[in-house]
């Protein structure tokens, strides 16, 4: 807990009726006569009076949630942050004040000791201003009073609600002129086999494993990065591919997409949480530590590197960020020893936020979401393998929007049931809330479910959302692969809660043929299939000339129809 300083003293009160808000103190009355400073003086002992003894008495446990309508943001003219809330009476404590505490993540909140970062004057209507530090882009603002001694919380700690105020780069978001995307095939960067598909989103992982660290490469050498003080390394060597890539793809007016993935390395174990370090758990990615100080100051660091780096169009801008995979498959793609749904989105809402934070603080349209993946609501209660994704996304909510909400989106991966089914538009879907899986065929069922206004953004809207991760075997053929594309890209383009569809993925992978799936648009060796052309020119004027075949294959008789089927 750093040392504390108080906004206000009694030396620096205003006058009555000036007392709350964020004035510089030039509204005091300057006077000569001694007899009206007297008097203002006495005026202002007594107002201090009136706010100590307050309007009502209340407990600590009553007080715990007396407050309301919390607020934290950072004004760019004054370079102040600006504290507010709201109380239905003062509340009687041992002096005139209300005060700040700023607390980690992973610090006790129930325990307010030491000194508070800010303080000002109570009021049912209470303005607190005080310079911005470094450190407070990831601490939580604790509102308390002093009752015989002790700092009593007022209510729950809020996050900085708008650190896109910080940013440097503050350039619009990208408009494509499509939302046709694909997971790339590094070894095909510059190539025709890239360019002549004219991709418009691409997506690429950064596994922690493989960027942090030292290396001994001379000509890419380690990258230190100081972050509060602290020395963070990097391997130069992996981070100058990700500079070539990055820049390559923005070089192409590509919007870029990144996904941050908490791997296994037994040279950074305090990354990964301390319920979830169980190496031989068979998971591929690991929730991140959000419950000691190591682990957090890490993340931070890690957050703040990436993000600073890929925003200021040096080595290439990535303009949304994806935290961990597939978050509702909490044995697979994000583990953690736990089957308490709420527990388990808490502690990774913590780590999102570091993310959220950092993210916007650099770039300031920058977006950032979690993936679920297609079980909408299929445990049926049992969630001793995943998380239902609509379970996840309500305790998330309930997590992230008790200290302030944000503009957090949503990465789907709305596979067929099961993955191998290439014609899924021949199957019966649900497409009420409790459908147990989410498809291309009931989209609605999420966008429907994000309407609700729990779920709406800060501006009241729908939250983002993209398709990071969807794909069609050509097992079964290279001309139903195609087609399952097209049909799915006409969906995808007549909806306008979906930002973009990222297909998986250039090039068949080894791992996933072993499971029948070759989703590729070209082979292992780079030979191409049926759907390259589909893919290629299906966001351009010639696009019926690739993509009319696709209604025979869906028994359809027009592209209006086939449409129809999918609301």
């Amino acid at each position: 807990m750093r040392k504390a300083f108080l906004l206000l003293s009694v030396s620096m009160l205003l006058p009555a009726g000036l007392l709350y808000g964020c004035g510089s103190g030039k509204e005091a009355v300057e006077t000569g006569n001694i007899e009206e400073k007297e008097d203002s003086a006495l005026s202002m002992e007594k107002e201090l009076e009136r706010l100590t003894r307050g309007d009502v008495c209340l407990d600590a446990e009553k007080l715990e949630n007396y407050a309301s309508g919390f607020a934290l943001c950072y004004e760019d003219v004054s370079e102040q942050m600006v504290y507010s809330l709201e109380m239905p009476q003062i509340p009687q404590s041992d002096d005139a004040y209300l005060y700040l505490f700023a607390m980690e993540c992973y610090e006790d909140v129930q325990t307010l000791a030491g000194e508070p970062a800010a303080s000002g004057l109570k009021g049912t209507d209470c303005e607190i201003c005080f310079p911005y530090e470094e450190e407070y882009l990831f601490e939580q603002f604790i509102p308390a009073l002093q009752i015989d001694g002790k700092y009593v919380s007022l209510g729950e700690g809020i996050y900085l609600s708008n650190p896109e105020a910080l940013a440097d780069n503050k350039e619009e978001y990208p408009e494509p002129d499509s939302k046709k995307g694909l997971l790339l095939d590094p070894t095909m960067l510059g190539t025709e086999e890239l360019t002549d598909l004219g991709v418009k989103h691409a997506i690429y992982n950064i596994p922690l494993s493989i960027i942090m660290g030292d290396t001994t490469d001379e000509t890419f050498p380690t990258i230190v990065y100081t972050y509060k003080g602290k020395s963070y390394h990097f391997n130069g060597a992996a981070i100058n591919g990700y500079d070539g890539l990055f820049t390559y793809l923005t070089s192409m007016d590509m919007c870029s997409t990144a996904i941050v993935l908490n791997d296994w390395n037994d040279n950074y174990i305090e990354m990964i949480h301390p319920d979830a370090r169980n190496k031989d758990s068979g998971a591929f990615y690991y929730m991140f530590n959000t419950a000691e100080e190591e682990g957090v100051k890490e993340l931070e660091a890690v957050a703040c590197f990436l993000t600073e780096r890929y925003s200021s169009g040096e080595y290439g801008i990535v303009h949304n960020w994806v935290v961990a995979n597939e978050i509702n498959q909490f044995k697979t793609w994000n583990y953690m020893d736990t089957e308490d749904a709420a527990y388990y989105a808490q502690e990774f809402e913590k780590a999102f936020r570091i993310f959220y934070q950092a993210a916007k603080s650099n770039y300031a349209n920058s977006r950032v979401y979690f993936s679920i993946d297609h079980d909408w609501y299929s445990n049926q209660g049992d969630s001793k393998e995943y998380f239902n994704a609509r379970d996840l996304v309500e305790v998330f909510q309930d997590a992230a929007i008790q200290h302030g909400n944000y503009d957090w989106g949503i990465a789907i991966h709305p596979y067929p049931d099961p993955l191998t089914r290439v014609n899924y538009w021949s199957q019966e879907y649900d497409k009420t809330q409790n459908a147990p899986i989410l498809s291309i065929m009931n989209l609605g069922v999420l966008t429907d479910f994000l309407k609700q206004e729990k779920y709406l953004d800060r501006k009241g809207e729908v939250r983002s959302i993209m398709i990071t991760e969807l794909g069609f075997t050509s097992v079964s053929g290279e001309r139903l692969q195609a087609a399952a594309f097209a049909y799915c890209y006409y969906i995808v383009e007549a909806n306008p809660y979906i930002d973009a569809f990222i297909m998986n993925r250039q090039t068949d992978a080894p791992e996933e043929l072993l499971q029948g799936l070759a989703f590729g648009i070209y082979e292992y060796d780079h030979t191409e299939k049926y759907l390259k052309d589909v893919f290629s020119y299906i966001d351009t004027e010639e696009a019926s000339e690739y993509t009319d075949f696709m209604l025979n294959i869906l028994g359809a008789e027009s592209l209006e129809e086939a449409l129809g089927w999918a609301k």
